[in-house]
């Protein structure tokens, strides 16, 4: 149901109860008014006819004519005298001021219940224009109410649809204007919104293109060429936790080399995060492989001499030992079996040195007779376990190397 015929079936019923019982009360009371001034004209007619000096038919039909009285009479005291309430007495006196009769005078009831219903009347039209009146009225007050609902309500509906941003201009009582202005408040709060999670959808599925992307093209640049790799003079294994912005590791074992004897090992570690930055390290390295922040590790077959150079040192263990070597001007003999570990700048800061060679430690101590793929396995879960310790705020790259028969 309409507020328009809410506030009609509401206020209309006792609005016009109201005046229909003001116009009744009225009435009964001009009724009253009426029939007491028509008593009151009565007995004063009596009264200034009774104190008349002549007394006598001709006159009191001639004083009944003048004051427009329907009867007067005299009436003697031993006279019997039925009256109603439309005839009204008065005293008539001698010389000695003693009662010798009564003047009785009657009027025309007649006009008064034509006065009476000409009232009436006037009263009725009066109370008929007063409904309409308050009919029009209602009608327009709820009109000014139900306009600016409806703009409300179809404003809501814009939004519901989809329409945000849309300013709804309502205009209206201060109550109704505020509710316009909080919703057209709603309205941009919700376009903002909607707009945020839109650049954020778009943003995280950018970032999880990358991120897929950057995953890809990292393993290209470590397992790849690890499982392409055709070398009889070591096995290498590698490990890797990413986080969430990845920085690329790449590993190369160049096929063309000048001496057949000797093997090589490049490491590079790209110098921006994500995407871009592996892409930059993979194209540097195409057309630039002599670059200084690279790493190389020469294996002479030999003499079983492994020589490094680069940022990155590996770690030396000796099997036979079960202890780490220090290599003397960055070269070291390996012997069969021994493991040497090349790892970035990510499990560098993550461990520090002196944590990277305990966890080494412990495990090589261990495994180390089993195997690279059994102590790789163990070093996998080790590492594993540290990151679930501390959040991890760079990527984990670890390479390990077991020395095969040189």
């Amino acid at each position: 149901m309409k507020i328009r015929t809410r506030l009609l079936m509401g206020l209309l019923p006792a609005l016009v109860g109201s005046i229909v019982l003001i116009a009744t009360f009225l009435t009964l009371r001009l009724r009253q008014e009426m029939m007491d001034g028509f008593q009151q004209n009565l007995r004063s007619a009596a009264l200034h006819v009774a104190k008349s000096t002549i007394i006598n038919e001709q006159a009191l039909q001639t004083m009944a004519r003048e004051l427009k009285l329907k009867t007067l009479r005299y009436v003697p005291l031993n006279e019997t005298l039925e009256i109603d309430r439309y005839t009204q007495l008065a005293p008539v006196l001698d010389i000695e001021a003693k009662q010798i009769g009564h003047i009785a005078a009657s009027g025309h009831i007649e006009n008064i219940e034509k006065k009476f219903q000409n009232n009436l009347i006037l009263v009725a039209l009066c109370s008929c224009f007063a409904i309409i009146l308050l009919i029009a009225i209602l009608y327009l007050i709820a009109g000014r109410i139900a306009m600016p609902m409806q703009k409300l309500n179809n404003a809501a509906l814009a939004i519901a649809a989809g329409k945000y941003g849309e300013l709804a201009n309502i205009g209206g009582s201060k109550e109704i204007a505020d509710l316009a202005n909080t919703l057209n408040t709603m309205s941009e709060c919700l376009l903002e919104n909607i707009q945020r999670l839109k650049e954020n959808a778009l943003f995280r599925e950018r970032m999880y293109g990358e991120y897929e992307c950057a995953m890809l093209l990292q393993h290209m640049m470590l397992q790849k060429n690890i499982d392409e790799c055709t070398s009889d003079a070591f096995a290498v294994k590698s490990f890797t936790l990413f986080s969430d912005s990845p920085r690329g590791l790449l590993l190369d074992f160049p096929s063309k080399l000048e001496n057949p004897k000797t093997l090589q090992i490049h490491i590079a570690e790209a110098e921006d995060r994500g995407f871009e930055g592996m892409y930059e390290l993979l194209t540097q390295y195409k057309y630039a492989r002599e670059i200084p922040k690279h790493t190389t590790l020469i294996f002479d077959r030999t003499s079983s001499i492994l020589q490094s150079s680069g940022p990155h040192f590996p770690l030396f263990w000796s099997l036979d030992g079960k202890k780490f070597l220090e290599a003397k001007d960055r070269k070291i003999a390996l012997e069969s079996g021994d493991f040497f570990f090349l790892f970035n700048d990510g499990l560098h800061h993550f461990l520090k040195d002196r944590a990277i060679q305990d966890i080494l430690a412990k495990v090589l101590k261990i495994f180390a007779q089993d195997g690279l793929e059994t102590t790789f396995s163990m070093l996998q879960k080790e590492l594993t376990f540290a990151a679930k310790r501390k959040e991890l705020m760079e990527d984990i790259h670890l390479l390990c190397f077991q020395v095969l028969n040189p």
